[in-house]
Protein backbone atom coordinates (compact mmCIF):
# COMPACT_ATOMS: atom_id res chain seq x y z
CA UNK A 1 0.00 0.00 0.00
CA UNK A 2 1.65 3.18 -1.11
CA UNK A 3 1.83 6.31 1.55
CA UNK A 4 -0.23 9.46 1.36
CA UNK A 5 1.51 12.39 0.93
CA UNK A 6 0.81 13.45 4.36
CA UNK A 7 2.30 10.38 5.79
CA UNK A 8 5.31 11.18 3.52
CA UNK A 9 5.57 14.34 4.77
CA UNK A 10 5.38 13.48 7.99
CA UNK A 11 7.65 10.86 7.55
CA UNK A 12 10.26 12.89 6.05
CA UNK A 13 9.77 15.57 9.04
CA UNK A 14 10.70 12.85 11.58
CA UNK A 15 13.70 11.86 9.65
CA UNK A 16 14.75 15.55 9.77
CA UNK A 17 14.26 16.13 13.33
CA UNK A 18 16.23 12.77 14.54
CA UNK A 19 19.05 13.91 12.01
CA UNK A 20 19.12 17.61 13.19
CA UNK A 21 19.06 15.68 16.74
CA UNK A 22 21.79 13.71 16.20
CA UNK A 23 23.93 16.07 14.72
CA UNK A 24 23.40 18.67 17.76
CA UNK A 25 24.21 15.66 20.12
CA UNK A 26 27.64 15.18 18.27
CA UNK A 27 28.48 18.54 18.32
CA UNK A 28 28.04 18.70 21.75
CA UNK A 29 29.95 15.68 22.84
CA UNK A 30 32.54 16.91 20.53
CA UNK A 31 33.08 20.38 22.71
CA UNK A 32 33.78 18.43 25.74
CA UNK A 33 36.09 16.24 24.50
CA UNK A 34 37.86 19.00 22.20
CA UNK A 35 38.19 21.05 25.98
CA UNK A 36 38.86 17.94 27.66
CA UNK A 37 41.35 15.96 25.67
CA UNK A 38 42.52 18.46 22.96
CA UNK A 39 41.92 18.47 18.97
CA UNK A 40 44.56 16.01 18.72
CA UNK A 41 43.20 13.52 21.27
CA UNK A 42 39.95 13.61 21.14
CA UNK A 43 38.97 10.91 18.33
CA UNK A 44 36.11 10.85 16.16
CA UNK A 45 35.11 7.38 17.62
CA UNK A 46 35.21 8.48 21.48
CA UNK A 47 33.51 11.36 20.08
CA UNK A 48 30.33 9.05 18.52
CA UNK A 49 30.08 7.34 21.04
CA UNK A 50 29.65 9.99 23.54
CA UNK A 51 27.25 11.00 21.58
CA UNK A 52 25.66 7.76 21.40
CA UNK A 53 25.74 7.53 17.54
CA UNK A 54 27.91 5.26 15.44
CA UNK A 55 30.79 5.98 14.05
CA UNK A 56 28.92 5.99 10.64
CA UNK A 57 26.37 8.23 11.40
CA UNK A 58 29.34 10.43 12.25
CA UNK A 59 31.24 10.26 9.31
CA UNK A 60 28.26 11.11 7.57
CA UNK A 61 27.33 14.32 9.18
CA UNK A 62 31.37 15.10 9.44
CA UNK A 63 33.77 13.33 7.49
CA UNK A 64 37.00 14.77 8.78
CA UNK A 65 37.30 16.08 12.59
CA UNK A 66 38.56 19.71 11.04
CA UNK A 67 35.05 19.61 9.40
CA UNK A 68 33.74 18.45 12.74
CA UNK A 69 35.50 21.81 14.63
CA UNK A 70 34.60 23.74 11.67
CA UNK A 71 30.97 23.07 12.50
CA UNK A 72 31.18 23.66 16.16
CA UNK A 73 32.98 27.34 15.82
CA UNK A 74 30.03 27.94 13.51
CA UNK A 75 27.00 26.87 15.77
CA UNK A 76 28.62 29.12 18.23
CA UNK A 77 29.29 32.55 16.36
CA UNK A 78 25.64 31.88 14.96
CA UNK A 79 24.33 30.94 18.60
CA UNK A 80 22.92 35.02 18.56
CA UNK A 81 22.51 34.95 14.72
CA UNK A 82 24.48 38.03 14.47
CA UNK A 83 26.80 36.97 11.79
CA UNK A 84 24.22 36.04 8.86
CA UNK A 85 21.94 39.23 9.91
CA UNK A 86 21.41 41.63 7.06
CA UNK A 87 23.67 44.53 6.45
CA UNK A 88 21.97 47.45 8.44
CA UNK A 89 20.28 49.98 6.10
CA UNK A 90 22.46 52.76 5.41
CA UNK A 91 21.92 56.43 6.05
CA UNK A 92 22.40 56.37 10.26
CA UNK A 93 26.00 55.37 10.38
CA UNK A 94 26.02 55.40 14.28
CA UNK A 95 23.18 52.97 14.57
CA UNK A 96 24.18 50.70 11.99
CA UNK A 97 27.52 50.35 13.73
CA UNK A 98 26.21 49.93 16.69
CA UNK A 99 24.02 47.28 15.73
CA UNK A 100 26.89 45.34 14.28
CA UNK A 101 29.39 46.05 17.25
CA UNK A 102 26.92 44.60 19.83
CA UNK A 103 25.69 41.95 17.53
CA UNK A 104 29.67 41.07 17.76
CA UNK A 105 30.28 41.76 21.66
CA UNK A 106 27.60 39.20 22.23
CA UNK A 107 29.30 36.57 20.36
CA UNK A 108 32.34 36.80 21.62
CA UNK A 109 30.68 36.60 25.32
CA UNK A 110 29.15 32.80 23.98
CA UNK A 111 29.87 30.46 27.00
CA UNK A 112 32.89 28.22 25.79
CA UNK A 113 34.35 30.38 23.83
CA UNK A 114 37.27 31.06 25.45
CA UNK A 115 37.95 27.98 25.74
CA UNK A 116 37.63 26.71 22.66
CA UNK A 117 40.11 29.79 21.87
CA UNK A 118 42.70 28.19 23.84
CA UNK A 119 42.33 24.70 22.18
CA UNK A 120 43.25 26.74 18.43
CA UNK A 121 45.72 28.48 19.61
CA UNK A 122 47.71 25.19 21.30
CA UNK A 123 47.02 23.46 18.40
CA UNK A 124 47.13 25.69 15.80
CA UNK A 125 50.92 25.06 14.67
CA UNK A 126 50.05 21.37 14.23
CA UNK A 127 46.99 21.61 13.05
CA UNK A 128 46.78 24.75 10.93
CA UNK A 129 43.36 23.71 9.43
CA UNK A 130 41.82 25.11 13.09
CA UNK A 131 43.13 28.39 12.82
CA UNK A 132 41.30 28.70 9.53
CA UNK A 133 38.34 27.19 10.56
CA UNK A 134 38.03 29.63 13.34
CA UNK A 135 38.66 32.80 10.76
CA UNK A 136 36.11 31.39 8.06
CA UNK A 137 33.31 30.35 10.26
CA UNK A 138 34.04 33.25 12.93
CA UNK A 139 35.57 36.77 12.58
CA UNK A 140 35.11 36.86 8.18
CA UNK A 141 31.77 37.00 8.22
CA UNK A 142 31.17 40.23 10.50
CA UNK A 143 34.28 40.85 8.57
CA UNK A 144 32.23 40.94 5.42
CA UNK A 145 29.26 42.01 6.69
CA UNK A 146 31.09 45.43 8.15
CA UNK A 147 32.59 46.08 4.70
CA UNK A 148 29.01 45.83 2.77
CA UNK A 149 27.85 48.20 4.94
CA UNK A 150 30.59 50.42 5.05
CA UNK A 151 30.52 50.40 1.55
CA UNK A 152 27.09 51.47 1.34
CA UNK A 153 27.06 54.33 3.97
CA UNK A 154 29.78 55.65 1.67
CA UNK A 155 27.46 55.85 -1.03
CA UNK A 156 24.47 57.37 1.13
CA UNK A 157 27.06 59.96 1.99
CA UNK A 158 27.46 59.47 5.35
CA UNK A 159 30.87 58.42 5.42
CA UNK A 160 34.18 59.48 3.74
CA UNK A 161 36.56 56.53 3.24
CA UNK A 162 38.06 55.26 -0.05
CA UNK A 163 38.25 51.00 -0.75
CA UNK A 164 41.27 50.49 1.21
CA UNK A 165 40.72 52.60 4.53
CA UNK A 166 37.38 50.39 4.01
CA UNK A 167 39.20 47.39 4.53
CA UNK A 168 41.30 48.67 6.89
CA UNK A 169 39.06 50.01 9.22
CA UNK A 170 36.54 47.18 9.38
CA UNK A 171 39.40 45.48 11.17
CA UNK A 172 39.74 48.51 13.38
CA UNK A 173 36.19 48.69 14.67
CA UNK A 174 35.69 45.03 15.40
CA UNK A 175 39.37 45.18 16.86
CA UNK A 176 38.05 47.81 19.63
CA UNK A 177 35.73 45.70 20.67
CA UNK A 178 38.04 42.51 20.66
CA UNK A 179 40.27 44.01 22.78
CA UNK A 180 38.06 45.15 25.74
CA UNK A 181 35.43 42.27 25.72
CA UNK A 182 37.49 39.28 24.32
CA UNK A 183 41.11 39.32 25.17
CA UNK A 184 40.72 40.65 28.66
CA UNK A 185 38.24 37.19 29.44
CA UNK A 186 40.38 34.94 27.22
CA UNK A 187 43.78 36.17 29.76
CA UNK A 188 41.97 36.07 32.83
CA UNK A 189 39.50 33.33 33.46
CA UNK A 190 37.32 34.61 36.18
CA UNK A 191 36.92 38.54 34.67
CA UNK A 192 33.49 39.27 34.46
CA UNK A 193 32.71 41.94 31.84
CA UNK A 194 28.88 43.18 32.56
CA UNK A 195 25.70 44.53 29.81
CA UNK A 196 27.11 48.17 31.09
CA UNK A 197 30.40 47.55 30.21
CA UNK A 198 29.76 45.93 27.42
CA UNK A 199 27.68 49.26 26.05
CA UNK A 200 30.41 51.62 26.78
CA UNK A 201 32.80 49.67 24.38
CA UNK A 202 30.62 49.64 21.74
CA UNK A 203 29.75 52.97 22.31
CA UNK A 204 33.42 54.42 22.66
CA UNK A 205 34.45 52.32 19.38
CA UNK A 206 31.54 53.68 17.73
CA UNK A 207 32.84 57.21 18.41
CA UNK A 208 36.24 56.84 17.61
CA UNK A 209 34.99 55.39 14.40
CA UNK A 210 32.68 58.38 13.51
CA UNK A 211 35.16 60.83 14.47
CA UNK A 212 37.70 59.32 11.87
CA UNK A 213 35.32 58.63 9.11
CA UNK A 214 31.92 60.66 9.13
CA UNK A 215 31.45 63.09 6.56
CA UNK A 216 31.80 66.14 8.08
CA UNK A 217 29.69 68.99 5.85
CA UNK A 218 30.73 72.68 4.98
CA UNK A 219 28.53 75.24 6.13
Amino acid sequence: MTKSRPEMGGLVAYRARVADEKRSAILDAAVSRFLEFGYDRATLETIAKAAGVSTGTLFKHFPTKAALFGAIMARMWESEPGAERAVPVAGDPRRGLSDIGRDYARLLRTPGMEALFRVVIAEAPRFPELGRELYERGKAPYLARLEAYLHEEVQSGTLSMNGTEISRANREFLGMINDQIFWPRFLVVELVIDEGEVERVVCSAVDTFLARYARTTST
